[in-house]
């Protein structure tokens, strides 16, 4: 059973959906000196609900020395943050850090809740030469 189709509704009257660019890890690339270039598949757009981090998150990545500026994101799909074993980085979203504000590029850096038909995930603001 989707509980999580079955709230949906009464969150997204709340906070509606968003329109975020995926850009999904598809590993990297090496170049001639040793420096890795990550790669990522063609850009997909996806709805999402994008929402603050609660504490209890935040904690428990800060105690990995994370910094910055976090977000939480639901939406339908298997997003991924590090994968060793796949050998892929985290994947990229892209949405405004403030409602209507400029789009900005968002690193999956947790995945604290995946379930077959939807994901939670941390994502931290990025530096992003593209928009400064």
């Amino acid at each position: 059973m989707n509980l999580h189709g079955l709230v949906r509704g009464a969150i997204t009257s709340v906070n509606p959906d968003i329109p975020i660019v995926w850009k999904a890890s598809t590993g990297n690339t090496v170049a001639v000196g040793g420096k890795q270039t990550p790669a990522y598949a063609a850009p997909a757009t996806v709805q999402g609900q994008v929402q603050a981090t609660p504490a209890e998150m935040l904690k428990k990545y800060n105690y990995l020395q994370g910094q910055g500026i976090y977000r939480t994101v639901y939406f339908y799909g298997q997003v991924q943050a590090i994968n060793r074993v796949g050998a892929k980085g985290g994947d990229i979203l892209q949405f405004p850090e403030v409602p209507a504000g400029t789009t900005r590029s968002w690193l999956v850096v947790q995945v604290p809740e995946q379930w077959p038909d939807w994901c939670c995930v941390l994502c931290c603001l990025q530096l992003d030469p593209a928009n400064p």
